[in-house]
């Protein structure tokens, strides 16, 4: 079986060079046959340039977003990557223990190249980054044993403009490194970004793998605004959904009975993913760091069981407003049941005495009969309505 080693060396044979580059040429590089070696050695997929990527979201058609942040007890640097030839080709600052490089939007082939040779990244976790969505899982590559590193896949929710929206969240943790993607959001790491400023902070003094328990942490507590303002609009639909404006309050229930299913999607397998990294022992979490992923575990396990929760709740509202439309629809049918069986004796009545028989009817002679006629359909209705009463039908 072939080295794994060497197939990496001759999967980025041609990439080796950016270390000491020239000024590059993104429209002529030839993406072709830059893994022919690879494939053909070990039958691994087609490299990033070739996997048919579905159309991305309005979001990230803008050019990627590169952002690199070197930190440590001693220092922190922040840098824009706009070269990321020119980039790599520099040495980190002497003050890095840890380097967070974070792209947001669609990331061209070109620049996921670079980033795979520089960090040994495998075809496999690649082709998982490009085709979205993917269920949220953790993948070990350790084959390379002077490079292990793990690969994460999660989603991260957010309210804007009252909807919900996802992205997906991958993310690489390597020795000294984190590397990060999602498709847009810039101000998504903002919080983490304003710790790493404070020099006292724990994240700032920490290893790589407490960045990545940051990440984490932060795409699932920012979860929880948004099903705060979930509850919140529930409480106040389940105190109006009586009134007289139940069917807006209906249509609502529904809009956000869909939030939810949206919510369920994402934090169930989440929580599974959460779930296998705090239940194994990986070389890249330390031991300290799995105490916070179970701190984090128990979070998205709340959200899950409140999301249940919210779910029960709209589909208890849905059933009161379709159990009030019965009811009115049964007053509606009582009402029209009872006035037609009034009439029906009225009518029979009316259909007998029209009848064309010359002086056949009793009373046909008698100028008072039209009067008896009336006060008979009279005492017919009052006696039945009397019925009705006593049989308390109305």
């Amino acid at each position: 079986m072939a080295d794994p080693k060497s197939q990496g060396e001759g999967f980025f044979s041609e990439l080796d060079g950016f270390v000491e580059p020239s000024s590059p040429d993104v429209d002529s590089m030839d993406h072709a046959g830059q893994l022919e070696s690879y494939e053909e050695s070990t039958g691994y997929p087609e490299h990033p340039g070739g996997i048919d990527r579905p159309t991305p979201p309005e979001e990230s058609l803008s050019p990627a977003i590169v952002t690199c942040v070197d930190y440590g007890p001693d220092g922190i640097e922040s840098t824009h990557v706009t070269d990321v030839r020119a980039f790599f080709s520099n040495p980190r600052p002497d003050s890095s223990v840890v380097r967070w490089l974070n792209v947001v939007g669609d990331p061209p082939a070109f620049l996921l190249e670079m980033i795979a040779a520089r960090y040994h990244l495998h075809p496999l976790a690649l082709e998982d980054l490009l085709m979205i969505p993917q269920r949220p899982k953790v993948d070990e590559y350790a084959e390379f044993s002077e490079h292990p590193y793990l690969f994460v896949i999660t989603r991260a929710v957010d309210e804007e403009e009252g909807k919900l929206r996802s992205q997906q969240v991958s993310m690489f943790l390597g020795e000294r490194q984190v590397i990060s993607f999602h498709q847009y959001d810039p101000d998504l790491w903002h919080p983490l970004l304003t710790r790493l400023e404070d020099e006292g902070s724990r994240l700032r003094r920490s290893g790589p793998d407490f960045l990545f328990y940051c990440l984490l942490d932060r795409i699932v507590d920012g979860v929880f605004p948004s099903l705060q303002d979930i509850g919140e609009r529930l409480d106040e639909i389940d105190r109006k959904i009586t009134s007289a404006s139940n069917e807006e309050a209906a249509d609502e229930v529904h809009e956000i009975k869909r939030a939810l299913l949206v919510m369920r999607r994402e934090l169930w397998p989440m929580r599974e993913l959460l779930g296998t990294l705090v239940g194994n022992q990986w070389p890249m979490i330390s031991k300290e760091t799995r105490t916070y992923l179970r701190d984090v575990h128990d979070h998205s396990r709340h959200l899950a069981d409140t999301v249940e929760i919210y779910r029960e709740a709209t589909n208890g509202m849905l059933a009161v407003y379709q159990q009030e439309l019965n009811q009115k629809m049964n007053e509606v049918m009582k009402v029209l049941t009872i006035i037609a069986t009034i009439f029906i004796p009225l009518s029979f009545l009316t259909g007998l005495f029209g009848m064309n028989f010359n002086k056949s009817l009793p009373g046909m002679d008698d100028t008072n009969s039209f009067a008896w006629f009336i006060g008979g359909c009279v005492a017919v209705v009052v006696i039945m309505l009397s019925v009705f009463r006593w049989r308390r039908w109305i």
